[in-house]
């Protein structure tokens, strides 16, 4: 649930894991154009800003995100980060990014959030795989960035690889989160699991799929003890207007368990997202 400012005090015991799938971008974790040379040469390339992001309009069959009190609705939700990356030998890459995004409901108001975020990550490649390390500023806002909830610094660690198999693509990830933050309940370890899947009809045209599984345990507060489980599983058209531009149509079904009963839902989310990258 995200509940509007009234509702903070509650927050800090039932909601304060504000962290939803729509946070992990496997986009995210792709080489930010590290050279690709074996050799463990120094390699310098001029740093390159970009601006990267998304729209999406959707619907939803549970709009507060809780067990009972279920609602149906359409929010947007843009997402826009401008990243610098660079590198600092041929195999190991840096980012330095701020992102912004919001969801934004037609009807239920009280499910209205906005986050801002300053990041740095670097990278190792390795053998194909990619290690990175990853620092993060997060403020977490009471509605259309309204009201500060709380400030955060997520510590992060992950592995990633790109496997191809004919027309397929297989992206595998492993993350792994700590969260220090000014407010108790909100400090937590948080695991995610993610396969990204994209079958290639022709140029244009793929099959989508990106099955997620997040593991919360929260370490402070009243959620001392508090452990969630996230399972998503998502099916798409993804149609490539150009090499920057995709548009990407998706079913998507998540459900969360947890040891709190009413952090309990389940929902199913359907409409197209615009995906562009300059």
């Amino acid at each position: 649930m995200r509940p509007s400012g009234f509702f903070l005090p509650i927050v800090a015991l039932l909601g304060s894991g504000t962290a939803w799938a729509a946070d992990l971008d496997l986009t995210d974790f792709k080489s930010s154009g590290a050279a690709t040379s074996s050799y463990a040469v120094p390699y310098y390339q001029a740093p390159s800003w970009s601006v990267v992001g998304s729209i999406s309009p959707t619907f939803t069959d549970n709009a507060l995100f809780t067990r009972d009190n279920r609602r149906s609705d359409v929010y947007y939700a843009p997402d826009v980060s401008v990243r610098l990356d660079g590198n600092l030998t041929n195999d190991l890459s840096y980012r330095l990014y701020a992102r912004a995004q919001y969801e934004a409901f037609s009807r239920e108001k009280d499910g209205n959030f906005a986050v801002a975020r300053m990041g740095a990550r670097l990278t190792e490649n390795w053998d194909g795989w990619r290690f990175s390390g990853i620092y993060e500023n997060r403020y977490d806002f009471d509605g259309i960035y309204r009201d500060l909830a709380f400030t955060s610094h997520d510590v992060m660690g992950s592995v990633a690889r790109d496997f191809r198999v004919g027309n397929a693509t297989f992206s595998p990830l492993v993350l792994l989160t700590y969260r220090f933050s000014d407010l108790a309940e909100a400090r937590r370890w948080r695991f995610d699991a993610v396969l990204g899947i994209e079958v290639k009809l022709d140029p244009r045209w793929s099959i989508v799929s990106t099955p997620l599984f997040e593991a919360y345990w929260f370490t402070d507060g009243l959620n001392t003890g508090r452990q969630d489980q996230l399972y998503s599983v998502d099916l798409g058209l993804k149609y490539n207007v150009a090499n920057n531009v995709s548009l990407t149509t998706t079913v998507l079904y998540e459900a969360r368990t947890s040891n709190v009963p009413l952090r309990r839902y389940r929902d199913v989310r359907i409409g197209p997202r615009l995906d562009f990258a300059f």
